[in-house]
């Protein structure tokens, strides 16, 4: 049996969780909001879905009015009650992302916005997630990912040391912008994570860069 315990970097999100919509709208530069209308792109049908690290609640919001329910599950307790103030419509539940509280096979759709690189261990998420998830399901994870291109790459690590990390220290304290930070570094991107997730289970996987590699679409199929 998984032991219960407080998830990694949890008590950031519960500091900065009257703030965080602030915050990541800041340091995206106000980009997050489209990449996350691109993320439930296409999802005509999506039937139950689990907006997994759902946080403040808006990729649920996006496709509540096309799903047959929304479910929302979070770890920090600060970030869902901002959540249930902003969409009182929509269900949340707090939890684990390793020891979710559902049955096998409840999902019809899993979506993951900017959540899966928060996880401890990415792996053991997507086998939970590959058990909660119908046969035939789909999972869509939002991720910011490091362009593959050399120059953009550059720039874009660049921009994470000396713009990111800078400007984060102004809107919340220093251990916030390093833990980004070091979790976009430390991912497992682009075939890297497809592969970790055929090895879980799921039956096929792709991905679709956005902005040159800046952020990526996964899509796994259950």
């Amino acid at each position: 049996m998984k032991e219960k315990r407080q998830p990694v970097g949890v008590e950031i999100f519960d500091r900065i969780a009257d703030k965080y919509d602030s915050i990541s709208g800041f340091l995206s530069l106000g980009i997050i909001r489209r990449w996350q209308r691109e993320l439930v792109k296409g999802l005509e049908r999506p039937g139950l879905v689990l907006d997994l690290a759902c946080g403040t609640g808006d990729v649920g919001a996006l496709v509540k009015e096309r799903a047959k329910e929304v479910v929302g599950l979070d770890y920090s307790l600060p970030m869902l009650k901002v959540a249930k103030r902003k969409y009182p419509q929509l269900f949340f539940v707090r939890g684990d992302a390793l020891l979710t509280p559902f049955p096998d096979k409840t999902f019809d759709t899993v979506l993951i916005s900017l959540g899966l690189r928060h996880f401890e261990k990415p792996k053991e998420s997507l086998e939970e997630v590959r058990r909660i998830l119908k046969e035939g399901g789909q999972v869509r994870i939002l991720e910011v990912s490091i362009p593959r291109n050399p120059v953009l790459k550059k720039a874009f690590l660049t921009f994470l040391k000396r713009v990111m990390l800078p400007l984060g220290k102004l809107r919340s304290k220093a251990d916030v912008t390093r833990h980004l930070y070091e979790t976009i570094v430390n991912f497992p991107h682009y075939e890297e994570l497809i592969e970790l997730a055929r090895e879980v289970g799921f039956k096929g996987g792709s991905f679709r860069p956005l902005m040159g590699g800046m952020a990526t679409i996964y899509s796994l199929t259950g």
